[in-house]
């Protein structure tokens, strides 16, 4: 069943009022199932309408409608009608929760634990109590003391939480078949093909001419001109002004 039909089965249910809500609520209490379908079937649309808020998340519409309908399940099971409020009041918080808890395990390509996942979710209200009381965003190393973790743990759990983008997805179109890929305008850093045969050409050369040279020598050149050894490491490798201008030319010669 696609969405579209899902959606017109879903609006064949008529709303409750609040007489009939507390009517089933109280014959599900006696495990009438039938009563417990109807109370179901006739919040669908309630699950619905907090799923397609989430859309954004990173995660499909049906994944979403899925836990929601999960989240109203355990609303209508856990229910109290004695308490004087109406259900779709109590529902929207257990929806609310299966959605989330859904989006912050699948919206990322890294899967959290749910230890790490508890953890954001506890930052996230700590820091919207901070700002509410100093009226500044709290940095990470407070935030990690108040939650009682190092600042590292919490620095790779935030950044492992953070939304991947396709280096496939579109970009500067109007519509998937237009524009170019994402990999298409990120610029290349690393070295053209050209400069890297320049390169190598020229370690070639330079190895062709150090293999005239004898050890000591070939040893005074690296050194002099930084190829390869620590140009300041002189110890034992006395040499004269004149002996180095000698072994450049050689080394010219070589080449």
């Amino acid at each position: 069943m696609d969405l579209s039909t899902y959606f017109k089965e879903v609006g064949r249910h008529k709303l409750l009022t609040r007489e009939q809500e507390v009517e089933l609520s109280q014959l599900i209490e006696k495990g009438d199932r039938v009563a417990r379908d109807r109370m179901i079937n006739s919040n669908l649309r309630l699950a619905i309408s907090i799923a397609k808020k989430y859309q954004r998340a990173g995660c499909s519409l049906e994944d979403l409608i899925q836990e929601s309908s999960m989240g109203l399940i355990k609303a209508v099971d856990r229910f109290d009608w004695r308490k004087g409020f109406k259900f779709s009041t109590y529902a929207c918080w257990w929806i609310k929760q299966s959605v989330r808890r859904h989006v912050a395990s699948h919206a990322t390509s890294i899967k959290l634990p749910t230890h790490a996942r508890g953890l954001l979710w506890k930052m996230s209200v700590l820091k919207e109590e901070y700002e509410e009381e100093f009226g500044v965003e709290p940095t990470q190393e407070e935030l990690a003391d108040l939650l009682g973790v190092r600042k590292a743990t919490l620095a790779a759990i935030i950044k492992s939480s953070r939304h991947t983008i396709s280096l496939d997805a579109k970009v500067g179109g109007r519509n998937d078949s237009d524009g170019r890929n994402l990999a298409d305008v990120i610029p290349d850093e690393s070295d053209s093909i050209d400069e890297q045969l320049d390169r190598n050409q020229l370690v070639s050369v330079i190895r062709s001419a150090l293999q005239g040279l004898s050890s000591r020598e070939e040893k005074v050149i690296r050194l002099r001109f930084g190829l390869g050894e620590n140009d300041t490491d002189h110890e034992g490798f006395g040499i004269t002004e004149k002996q180095i201008n000698k072994l450049e030319a050689r080394t010219n010669e070589h080449a």
